[in-house]
């Protein structure tokens, strides 16, 4: 059996009922987020990656030195789908937490519970023997 290792946290959040849902359309709004959030947390931004869909709606990707941001908006729907992977390792999930509180006063929607899951290696069993039938 091998030890674990931990390659940080990965945070996925659902946002419903957005009120500011404006913002859910505007690419200059969602990287300023991006970017205060960059620069709160010191994150370090490689790249970027954007797209604004036709009706509505857009992509957002920032690759970090210390992982990615992404989100995916559904201004019909009033909903957002964003996640937030850093390699650091917190002692607990309250930066994860901040971020997430964040995230529902800027777009002013309900308050859920967002999933916050350990990356890295786990324990792990050693396989014996072929998958195949053979």
């Amino acid at each position: 059996m091998s030890d674990s290792i931990s390659t940080g946290k990965h945070m996925i959040c659902d946002l419903a009922n957005i009120r500011n849902a404006d913002k859910l359309e505007s690419m200059a709004e969602m990287c300023a987020l991006f970017d205060m959030i960059c620069q709160k947390y010191n994150f370090t931004v490689l790249g970027k990656l954007e797209h604004v869909f036709d009706p509505q709606g857009l992509s957002l990707i920032y690759m970090l030195s210390e992982s990615h941001i992404s989100v995916h908006t559904f201004p019909e729907k009033r909903y957002l789908a964003m996640d937030i992977y850093t390699c650091r390792n917190y002692d607990d999930d309250s930066v994860y937490m901040g971020i997430y509180r964040e995230l529902v006063e800027w777009f002013d929607c309900d308050e859920g519970i967002p999933t916050i899951v350990s990356r890295g290696v786990r324990p792990t069993i050693e396989r014996v023997g072929s998958w195949s039938n053979d």
